[in-house]
């Protein structure tokens, strides 16, 4: 009876710590400790209180003020409704301060984690630095993680969708080192992602999973989602709609499109082979 119960407790703690490394691995842990810490010292720009920055970066919160009414005007006509919660933007003053706050890389230009941060050292040393397609891009997905949490947005939803939509909806932010000639050539060549038809809390099917840089999985992605809209965009709103409302990503595509994400690819890819 005493080996028995010791063989459970064994699978008990062999169970958690897997669980706990798969957290670690995902960075789950990383991103929700990022999530819990205050951003109180933040300071709210004079000229539009949705705007809050760290000392130092005030002319860049400044520059995201002047567009902000814009983007998110942008959004909400792209996404078919408006924001579900208020907006507001964190502006950092270092990339250390935005590893910090975001749970990713000091690399990374901004990042949506519950609150939408933005790391301006990092865009000044990218050669495409571009304010309007970066806010709009983040904005994106914040609209979609206000609508339906993070675990929802996450898991019901695949990557590759999050990121081509946010790249149609601010004009190619986020892919802007790959062109369209660029990305066919690859797609045509094999070396592309695959649309899966759900998402993951755990496990982000993202650019690394398919061998690519993150601008082509970017570019890749978003000319998917244009053909998408390109079909019949009332399909395409009806679809929107009915995974913002939390529906089944898969379920909603098939009701609307009467064709799967698998089918829909391949004609995307023949009418490639084409031009």
């Amino acid at each position: 009876m005493k080996t028995k119960k010791k063989i459970i407790y064994l699978v008990i703690v062999a169970a958690v710590i897997s669980i706990f490394v798969i957290l670690i691995s995902s960075g789950i842990v990383r991103r929700g400790l990022a999530a819990l810490k205050s951003t109180a010292h933040f300071i709210a720009l004079d000229s539009d209180k949705r705007v809050l920055y760290e000392s130092g970066a005030e002319d860049f919160a400044r520059e995201v003020a002047q567009h902000l009414s814009a983007s998110i005007t942008a959004v909400e006509t792209a996404q078919c409704q408006p924001f579900a919660e208020s907006v507001f933007v964190y502006i950092c003053a270092t990339k250390k301060s935005f590893a910090k706050f975001s749970g990713e890389s000091e690399n990374i230009r901004g990042v949506v984690l519950v609150k939408l941060f933005l790391n301006p050292e990092r865009m000044k040393e990218t050669p495409y630095n571009d304010t309007v397609k970066l806010l709009t891009h983040e904005l994106s997905h914040l609209h979609h993680q206000q609508e339906l949490g993070i675990y929802h947005y996450a898991s019901n939803i695949p990557f590759w969708f999050h990121e081509g939509l946010a790249v149609v909806v601010s004009s190619g932010g986020g892919a802007e080192t790959v062109s369209e000639a660029d990305a066919i050539k690859s797609i045509l060549a094999g070396k592309h992602f695959v649309p899966n038809a759900t998402g993951s809390f755990f496990f982000i099917k993202g650019p690394s999973s398919y061998g690519l840089e993150p601008h082509m999985f970017y570019r890749q992605s978003a000319m998917f989602v244009a053909y998408l809209k390109g079909l019949d965009e009332t399909k395409f709103r009806t679809f929107m709609l009915d995974i913002e409302d939390g529906k089944s990503f898969a379920d909603s595509f098939s009701a609307a499109f009467g064709i799967s994400i698998n089918n829909a690819w391949q004609q995307f890819v023949g009418q490639l082979k084409t031009k």
